[in-house]
């Protein structure tokens, strides 16, 4: 038999014998076992458990008032679901119904008494490595646990300082996009209440459009950004009071392509989209818009979702060159455009979002800077 060495274990006898008590006592502290403990009245082993939270309990199986299976049953109810308490039954009964009887219940080895020694010990030994086992086991997955919480911790530290983070970047990189686009607006005696206005709508009309949250957020900042050229013309066009002249126009409408040159090629999504609103939004369905004649759907979502925005605008406000439209005759001025200027589908999903569309505007004002 190998040595099993001094173990820093607690082993609790149960025996109503104190002569063998002693026994067990005594081969138990031989073979190096310091904490042993005992007890021969049976009626005390569930408060010894608690007190003790014994590795082993060696248990005499019949014994006066309680015996070693209602021993057991009260055991059961007080020892965790996820623990392992070896329990090794030391009796004199041969029958196989009390050994069966023993090892259904929480018993994990059975001996004959007169008992070998030898046996016990290594019963003992074997009953002692698999208890260590479960513990490290146990302590082991805890450890794990409070790993994984604490990586779980700074994990969901780590994205809320990444998401405010984005927000806050959101946040700057909207304000900046808000007035550059303001820089363009205000050369053309404009405010801030039409770059608000128009991106609302374009969000309104995305989402209607079937657009999850995150595009229509993107169409909302993008379309800011659909007359961003006009920075590119020069005053004497651009502040003209009167009515153009057809050079003076052709250099008005290359503010599409100026916003387009400014805004693309950039890695950023926003601005490759901004590009888009910049370029398409004086295209028109039939083909007659500029500056490059697409048709129909030739024309990119944000180029038809812009045309509808900007124009509703432009006619229900007050320009330097008239007064605003009465809403129903707006209205009436673009139904007349209805798949020649604008995506037929488009408008009319417009036209059902009106009220929506007509709440958004309310509280814009020239100070509206998300």
């Amino acid at each position: 038999m190998s040595d099993p060495g001094p173990r820093v274990v607690r082993i609790l006898i149960v025996d109503d014998e104190p002569g063998n008590v002693r026994v067990l006592e005594e081969l138990l502290a031989l073979a190096g076992y310091r904490e042993v403990h005992s007890t021969t009245d049976p009626s005390r082993v569930e408060a010894l458990y608690a007190q003790l939270r014994p590795d082993l309990i060696l248990l005499d199986l019949h014994m006066p008032l309680l015996d070693g299976f209602a021993v057991m049953q009260r055991l059961s109810t007080l020892i965790d679901a996820d623990d392992y308490l070896p329990i090794l039954v030391l009796s004199a009964d041969i029958s196989r119904e009390s050994k069966r009887g023993a090892l259904k219940s929480i018993a994990k080895d059975f001996v004959l008494k007169p008992f070998d020694h030898a046996e016990v010990l290594a019963r003992v030994a074997n009953l002692l490595d698999a208890r260590s086992l479960h513990v490290q086991l146990r302590q082991h997955g805890e450890t794990l646990e409070r790993g994984v919480n604490q990586r779980t911790a700074e994990l969901a530290q780590t994205v809320d300082r990444l998401e405010r983070a984005e927000h806050d970047l959101r946040l700057a990189q909207e304000e900046t996009i808000h007035r550059l686009a303001l820089a363009a607006e205000f050369r053309d005696d404009e405010t801030s209440r039409h770059i608000e206005r128009m991106s609302r709508s374009s969000a309104i009309l995305a989402d209607r459009a079937g657009k999850d949250q995150q595009e229509c957020e993107l169409l909302r900042l993008a379309a800011k950004m659909h007359d961003i050229g006009k920075i590119g013309i020069p005053d004497a066009v651009l502040h003209k009071p009167g009515r153009l002249t057809a050079d003076e126009y052709r250099v008005i409408k290359t503010h599409t392509t100026i916003g387009h040159q400014i805004l693309q090629g950039s890695r950023s999504e926003l601005a490759s989209t901004g590009a888009a609103f910049a370029w398409t939004h004086h295209e028109k369905v039939d083909g007659t818009g500029y500056p490059r004649g697409l048709r129909g759907e030739q024309i990119p979502l944000e180029g038809r979702i812009a045309a509808i925005a900007d124009v509703f605008d432009a006619l229900t406000t007050d320009r330097v060159y008239r007064p605003a439209f009465p809403l129903s005759d707006a209205l009436s001025t673009m139904r007349d455009g209805r798949a020649t200027h604008f995506d037929a589908d488009l408008l009319d999903l417009f036209f059902d979002s009106l009220d929506d569309v007509l709440a958004a505007r309310e509280g814009v004002t020239d100070a509206a800077i998300p």
